[in-house]
C-alpha cells in the first residue's frame, strides 16, 4: 500500500540526514587528545560556588517590616 505520510516520512529522514552531513563538512583540523602531562591540571574552568557575599541586600533595607499579631492568652 503506499500512503504519501510514508513518502513524507522518507522526505524528512533524508533531509535531516542530509542536512546532517553538511553540518559535518564544516568541522576543520586534524582530531587529537589534549596532552594532559603539561602540568598535569585539567584547562577547564572550576565550577563556581554559591555567592555568600552579602553584595545586593541593601534592598532589602528598604522593604517594610510588618509586625507579628500579639498572641491571645
Amino acid at each position: 500500500m503506499n500512503c504519501w505520510a510514508r513518502y513524507l516520512l522518507y522526505l524528512v529522514i533524508a533531509i535531516l540526514a542530509l542536512g546532517q552531513m553538511l553540518a559535518a563538512c564544516g568541522q576543520k583540523g586534524p582530531l587529537y587528545l589534549s596532552d594532559t602531562s603539561q602540568g598535569g591540571a585539567s584547562q577547564t574552568a572550576p565550577i563556581p560556588g554559591p555567592d555568600r557575599s552579602d553584595e545586593g541586600l541593601e534592598a532589602l533595607d528598604d522593604v517594610p517590616v510588618v509586625p507579628s499579631e500579639p498572641e491571645s492568652p
